[in-house]
Formats: structure tokens, sequence, C-alpha cells
């Protein structure tokens, strides 16, 4: 095994393990609790909309929004770390047919590997505190993404047997 399949394959086995466990934590220590709070501000806003009381009943659906965003932000990094796995382990199998020589194929890897783990990361950091951090993680992080699966698609593409 190349040093980039190393590379590709270990890391999305190592993304893959954190993912799940990511998961279980999440759906035992906030996914429910986030699910009844959204659920208890609807419930409330309708409450108060009925009783004539529409400020109350703006914030209460402004809180449902908000939580619903936040529980958004929070699916979408757990199910974009599985598939970003999933493809590194795929291009891990692949790499050897692109053509890329040693060197060109451990930079991909590595480009490849740092922006699944880091692109997901920026997305659930963008709740709370550290948004702006997370900002400034998620878009280069993307962009990487982007252009290695590029250009590892080029390669294979051109490399095709």
């Amino acid at each position: 095994m190349s040093r980039a399949q190393r590379i590709l394959v270990l890391s999305g086995v190592l993304l893959l393990a954190i993912t799940m466990a990511f998961g279980v934590g999440y759906a035992i220590f906030d996914e429910h609790q986030t699910l009844v709070g959204m659920g208890e501000q609807m419930a409330g806003g309708f409450m108060a909309a009925a009783d004539g009381d529409m400020a109350a009943a703006f914030v209460a659906f402004d809180n449902f929004g908000a939580m619903g965003a936040e529980y958004s932000l929070e699916i979408h990094s757990h199910g974009h770390w599985g598939m970003l796995a999933l493809i590194l382990i795929i291009l891990g199998l692949l790499i050897e047919r692109t053509g890329l020589s040693e060197a060109r194929a451990v930079a991909l890897a590595w480009l490849l590997a740092l922006s699944a783990i880091l692109f997901p990361l920026g997305v659930i950091l963008q709740i709370g505190p550290a948004a702006t951090l997370g900002k400034a993680l998620a878009v280069p992080a993307s962009a990487g993404m982007v252009l290695g699966l590029l250009i590892a698609a080029w390669c294979l593409a051109k490399n095709r047997t």
C-alpha cells in the first residue's frame, strides 16, 4: 500500500470512527433535547398567537428558527463527515489509477484528508462563540475538498483504461 493510499484509507476510517462517536454522543446528549425544545417553542408560539400575544409568539417562533438552524448545522456536519470519510476510502482504493507521481499523490491525499476533516468541523463550529473561526475553517476547507475532488476526477478520467 502506497503512502497516499494509507493517508486516504486510514484518515477515512478514522473519520468514520469520529463521526460515529459524534453521532452517538449527539443523539444521547443533545439531539433529543433540541427536538423537544423546538417542539416546545413551536407549541408556545401557537398558544401565544391564539391568546393574541403576537410579541410572545414572534419570540417563540424566532427561538424555534434559531434552534432549527443549529440542529441543521449539527446534522449536516455529522452526515458530511460520514460521506467524506467514505469518499476518502474509495479514493484510497483508486489513487494508484490517477497516474500521479508519489509526491503529487501524497499531496492530493493530504489535501483531501485535511479538507474532509476541517470542512464539517468548520460548519459545526459556526454554532456559538466560535462562529468566525468556523467560517474561517469551512470556506477554505470546502474549496480544498472541491479542488481535490476535481483533480482526482480529472486524473482518473485522463488515465482511464
